[in-house]
Formats: structure tokens, C-alpha cells, sequence
């Protein structure tokens, strides 16, 4: 009798694994790996962060802005790592004349997109509203996101990488590669 359950079981194993099995309440099937298929990735809501502070408690980057005349800072305080894995800040581009270019955007770390959120005005945010995620190319002055996404906020190995390790790296990261930016 035991040879029997045995050959039952070994015999129905295949149809019971297969790639085609969907489960009532759950994810629609296995992949090759066995996985579980994964959800479709969803952007999180968006709080706007304060305006900037003093210029001394920004971050300067070491960055080139392709021969224009801008200075790159980033607020620390502004800088937060959503659920979604999109790792929002305020950028702060200061003209040679000092006139305040400021955005706040996201860097969304697993698709090397970023999107703009608002613009400052007068120390107050105009909100986008139409804007779209697009890619980093790291030509004129926007140079300084795909510094941000190499150097500074998205982790080669995928991790999610909590907001006080990225000020971290705003910090005290000296890169030489920042130069060929």
C-alpha cells in the first residue's frame, strides 16, 4: 500500500508545481524560478518638505554643471526614502549672480528615472502637475542627478537605503569618479 501512495504522490508532484497553477485567493502562477510573481511597482503619495533653510545647512555637491554658472546644494532635512524606493530631496542650483533655483524631485533607484515634484518661488512650492518620470542621461545641467544616483543615493546592490545613510553619503563620500561628471 505504501509503494501505492507513493506513486500516487511522485506521479501527481509535476501537475501540482507546474508553471500554469493559479491560486484562488493569491498570485496567478510561479515563474520559472518558483517565484512569486511581483506586483506592479506604485508610486507613494508626496508631502512637500519645508523650504530650504540657510544656505550653510545645505550640501554642497562636487559637481559639474556643464560650463554654466550654477553651484549644486542639496537639503538634508528634505531628504526622506519613500516605501515606493523613490528617494525624494530638494535641489538648490545657486547662480554666480546667487539667484535660488529650487525643485524638489524624486531619484526612483530601480528604474534610473527621476521626476520633479515642485518648483520653489519666493520661498514657497508650485506644485507640477503634470510631470513625468524621465531618464537620467547626466547631460547640462542636470548633471548632478545622475551624481546622485551613482555616487550618492541608489545602491548598486539593490538595497533600500534608509534616509540617515544617505546624509551620510552626502556628507562624507569622496568620490574620484565625481570628476568625470
Amino acid at each position: 500500500f505504501s509503494a501505492c501512495v507513493t506513486a500516487c504522490c511522485l506521479l501527481q508532484s509535476p501537475a501540482v508545481f507546474s508553471e500554469d497553477t493559479t491560486f484562488e485567493d493569491g498570485p496567478v502562477g510561479l515563474d520559472r524560478g518558483m517565484q512569486l510573481e511581483k506586483a506592479p511597482w506604485q508610486e507613494g503619495s508626496i508631502d512637500l518638505p519645508a523650504w530650504p533653510g540657510k544656505l550653510s545647512k545645505l550640501i554642497e555637491l562636487n559637481v559639474s554643471t556643464a560650463g554654466l554658472p550654477f553651484r549644486v546644494y542639496i537639503d538634508p532635512e528634505s531628504l526622506i526614502t519613500g516605501e515606493d524606493r523613490v528617494v525624494r530631496y530638494t535641489s538648490v542650483l545657486v547662480s554666480s549672480s546667487g539667484v535660488w533655483n529650487v525643485t524638489y524631485e524624486g531619484l526612483h533607484c530601480g528604474e534610473r528615472k527621476y521626476r520633479r515634484f515642485a518648483y520653489g518661488n519666493d520661498g514657497r512650492w508650485q506644485v507640477t502637475g503634470n510631470s513625468t518620470w524621465e531618464r537620467i542621461t547626466g547631460q547640462g545641467v542636470g548633471q548632478y542627478r545622475k551624481v546622485l544616483y551613482d555616487v550618492y543615493f541608489c545602491d548598486t546592490g539593490n538595497r533600500y537605503l534608509e534616509t540617515g545613510e544617505l546624509v551620510r553619503r552626502l556628507r562624507y563620500t569622496i568620490d574620484p569618479a565625481i570628476t568625470e561628471y
